[in-house]
């Protein structure tokens, strides 16, 4: 194992007075190990929380799913989709990285750092919502129509509460308070489900989802600020704002790089395929990530937690090491489970409508369990302060995503977007060799138990490919709906071919 000194990797210091240094403590090695054992204990705490918390919030969001696909349908849900994929990306852009700044911090951030970090979100998400607003003639001429326009502006209403969640919920995350987030993470998921479930009850179509989120955010955003027992306030500072920004830029660089794939569905997959396309690929994505959110609770713990033990070399290897193999061992057997039982699952639960969903989820199942060995790395390398190796290596995997679905998506059907998920899994390289320079990771144990899975998710379209010639002889409405499955160009035609 090789890792640099940790003083070559310094954690952000907030800014002092001139006449006012930080307090200097230099841990003896029963301090490292009691310090090491606290934040062990915290951070298994703190996991088991955020378990919990996501484990009963898969239950709340596969019931919001089947609301809006029972009641609403793919046209109306597409729309919401869209819609809220470039209102996502835009909230989570107007948080910087200031967030995460305030989490790595090595001196406690007091009232004021809180207040100034208020500021900068507040000013960079009000922006981002006037610029969206003056995207949407722009956006109405890639999609061909206005119909998500609605739903779309409304839902720029949320980004400034979505950005400004991020303050409390850093100071938190920085304690290790998982439960009390974790309780309002959920009461948020659960009020938004019940507003969208009274607004689908009363038909109004895309407009339930709507409402349902705008509940959500706004719950969370008061929620937070209780639990952490922080008062709102706006405060400005000069010295403290440019040294949040200079980190934040870089991390938000590479976050946000990653989460521009959330982009590629309701712009590519909107443009060629229709709403109903972007609804069929957006609940394939929706029913993986709810089965995989284990890596949202392991990626949000590690950052906190490894920044603790950046300085203690060997429980920062075996911890990384060991959380990796317990996130592989936890996301495949739910992954798999639903890639047998999907069509039985679509069929009489969700509807046979949704039925192209399967001709998409393998992939994106794979992606996800692909993605799963390299988020946490991506953690450590944000902890060991090389946010622009993160950087790199997410435009890479952005770029093979959005050219892979440019390119064969019109050919290929739903299925081109899976194959562009799988080419996109490439990108990962990056983060292995850049956490290679510090870290040397083994991956003895970790694939075999990949190989197994990812098998396992192919199974049924490799059954539907064999059952395809038996049936066309026997039953050949059968054969069509097998091909549906299988690639998805009968369900979803392109664009060009609608027009045709």
């Amino acid at each position: 194992m090789r890792l640099v000194a940790a003083a070559a990797i310094p954690a952000p210091v907030l800014p002092v007075a001139p006449n006012e240094a930080p307090a200097q403590f230099s841990p003896g090695p029963m301090a490292d190990f009691a310090e090491g054992q606290l934040v062990a204990s915290k951070a298994m705490r703190g996991a088991a929380f955020l378990a919990a918390r996501y484990g009963l919030g898969v239950l709340v969001s596969l019931g919001n799913m089947l609301v809006m696909t029972w009641w609403i349908g793919p046209h109306a849900y597409g729309l919401f989709v869209t819609a809220a994929g470039l209102i996502t990306f835009l909230g989570t852009l107007g948080r910087m990285g200031v967030d995460v700044y305030l989490i790595r911090c090595e001196i406690t951030p007091d009232a004021r750092a809180y207040g100034v970090a208020t500021g900068i979100i507040l000013t960079i998400s009000t922006m981002l919502a006037m610029g969206g607003v003056a995207l949407v003639p722009l956006l109405a001429r890639w999609f061909g129509n206005q119909e998500f326009v609605a739903p779309y502006l409304a839902l720029l209403l949320t980004i400034p509460i979505t950005a400004l969640t991020g303050v409390p919920t850093a100071k938190l995350e920085r304690a290790l308070n998982y439960s009390g987030l974790a309780g309002v993470e959920l009461g948020g998921q659960c009020l938004g489900l019940l507003v969208a479930l009274a607004a689908a009850w009363h038909r109004l179509g895309v407009w339930a989802p709507v409402a349902g989120y705008a509940s959500w955010q706004a719950f969370i955003l008061v929620g937070t600020y209780r639990a952490a027992r922080l008062h709102p306030r706006v405060d400005w500072g000069a010295p403290m704002a440019r040294a949040m920004l200079a980190y934040g830029i870089g991390l938000t660089a590479s976050l946000r790089a990653w989460q521009m794939r959330t982009l590629v569905n309701p712009l590519l997959v909107g443009r060629f395929a229709g709403a109903e396309g972007v609804a069929f690929v957006g609940l394939a994505i929706r029913i993986a990530e709810s089965l995989g959110t284990v890596r949202n609770a392991a990626g949000r713990l590690a950052i906190a937690a490894l920044a603790r033990l950046r300085n203690h070399h060997e429980d920062f290897h075996s911890t990384l090491e060991r959380a990796l193999r317990l996130q592989i061992l936890t996301l495949g057997p739910p992954l798999c489970g639903f890639a047998l039982l999907g069509p039985f699952a679509i069929c009489h639960i969700i509807g046979e409508r949704w039925m192209p969903s399967l001709t998409v989820y393998p992939f994106i199942a794979a992606g996800v369990l692909a993605n799963s060995v390299y988020n946490l790395q991506a953690s450590a390398l944000f902890v060991l302060g090389k946010q622009w190796m993160v950087l790199r290596a997410y435009s890479v995997h952005l770029a093979l995503l959005g050219a892979g679905t440019f390119f064969l998506l019109p050919h290929f059907g739903l299925a081109g977007y899976g194959w562009a998920e799988l080419l996109a899994c490439g990108g990962y390289w990056g983060i292995h060799a850049g956490l290679g320079h510090f870290v040397i990771l083994s991956y003895r144990r970790l694939l075999p138990w990949l190989g197994i899975f990812c098998a396992l998710l192919f199974v049924p379209l490799v059954n539907s490919a064999r059952m395809r010639p038996s049936l066309s002889a026997t039953h050949p409405a059968q054969a069509a709906h097998r091909l549906v499955v299988w690639n998805g160009k009968t369900a979803v035609p392109t664009k060009h071919a609608r027009t045709r």
